[in-house]
């Protein structure tokens, strides 16, 4: 459903941005919380399985500055295709190996190989719209994702029950349609990459901090929630229900979030997201009742899952169209940082604190970030300087 039209959310390439976000999501999804029930079948404990999701992310973090250069030298078509190709062959090896070193090795390698699909498509999207229409396509690029994550745990709940490595496969040809998305779906555009300096970052503290708390809380969520959920007496079906009910808050509430923030303010509307994110989150840590945790899971989502939109957005807010590169590239190594510190840092808590902790941490990051955008709505209400820096 492409038009010629600019300023059409569905404008030329962003169609397959949209697909390129829900293989994401899938990716994401899908073999995460599979790569914890397995260790943790195989009898290891929360640190170690907190080590190994440390590690994926870790490497989306440190490879940012690899994918920017290879970004510069093969462009946005073919770091996609080449993520998509090497998470597609090396993903399914995790269910067949038992050895724990080849799981860090494995899991590495598909680090890398979301850095390149993700870094490459967050910058796409700054690139493939304009003012007129950035809050609307962050906010279906959020949803796709979204449903993604979503589909993934539960299409992967179904074949897990009949073979970890049939979940595995699936989750591997479904990445690699990427491929075939990108191929016919996505022109070529020359992206001009600067070095991020410092005052891009002081520019972007706030979305960076929104960044930062978004990835620390789904890398938890994703990696140890499971976890958390099977010491609950919970079945690996009831699990997949509770993240499906997650990920139909974030798709109910995204696309009309991020709507309602081009009428009162992105800052404004973030801080209501993040009280909702606060009050679920801690519900989430302290009822065990098995009626209200989905309750309280779909609430969640709701709150959650326009904050990664909202605050990319606000990228295209704060710097000038030179400046999209350098901000989306240091937006995601910060998103990514979150994602590295928060498995292994709430694994930590568990084992020190007990489960019961998991949300410790993310909690009082969400509350520094709802600090941050207190204050900053008394100096910036509206965050709306596009128009001045295009």
């Amino acid at each position: 459903m492409m038009t010629k039209n600019a300023n059409s959310p569905f404008s030329v390439g962003l169609p397959a941005l949209y697909l390129v976000a829900f293989l994401s999501g899938i990716s994401l999804g899908l073999f995460n919380p599979f790569v914890s029930t397995l260790m943790k079948e195989k009898g290891y404990d929360n640190i170690v399985i907190g080590a190994n999701s440390t590690l994926y992310f870790f490497v989306i973090a440190a490879g940012t500055p690899i994918v920017a250069s290879i970004l510069r030298q093969i462009g946005l078509r073919k770091t996609m295709m080449l993520g998509f190709l090497l998470m597609g062959i090396t993903a399914p090896l995790f269910a067949f190996t038992t050895q724990l070193s080849l799981w860090f090795i494995i899991r590495g390698v598909m680090g890398l190989a979301c850095c390149l699909y993700l870094i490459s498509g967050q910058t796409a999207i700054n690139y493939f719209c304009n003012d007129q229409n950035r809050a609307m396509v962050n906010g279906l690029d959020a949803l796709a994702f979204s449903l993604g994550f979503g589909i993934g745990p539960i299409m992967g709940a179904v074949a897990y029950n009949l073979s970890p490595k049939i979940t595995f496969l699936l989750g591997s040809g479904l990445i690699l349609s990427g491929i075939v998305v990108v191929f016919f779906g996505l022109p070529e555009k020359t992206v001009k990459f600067q070095k991020p300096n410092f005052s891009i970052i002081q520019k972007l503290k706030l979305p960076l901090q929104g960044a930062f708390a978004y990835g620390f809380s789904v890398a938890t969520l994703v990696s140890l929630y499971p976890l958390f959920l099977l010491e609950q007496n919970y079945g690996i079906e009831r699990i997949g229900l509770i993240f499906g009910l997650f990920i139909l808050g974030g798709l109910i509430s995204t696309v009309p979030i991020t709507h309602l923030a081009d009428k009162m303010g992105k800052v404004k509307v973030l801080v209501g997201s993040v009280i909702i994110v606060i009050v679920s989150v801690f519900g989430l840590s302290l009822i065990e009742n098995p009626m209200i945790t989905p309750f309280l899971a779909f609430v969640s989502g709701v709150g959650m899952s326009p904050i990664f939109p909202l605050s990319l957005a606000l990228i295209g807010s704060t710097v000038t169209l030179n400046e999209l590169s350098s901000g989306s590239a240091v937006f995601t190594s910060i998103y990514s940082a979150g994602c590295t510190a928060g498995p292994i840092l709430s694994a930590i808590v568990m084992t020190m604190m007990g489960t019961r902790y998991i949300f410790s941490l993310m909690l009082v990051i969400f509350v520094l970030f709802l600090l941050s955008l207190s204050q900053s709505q008394k100096s910036h209400p509206d965050y709306q300087h596009s128009s001045e820096n295009s």
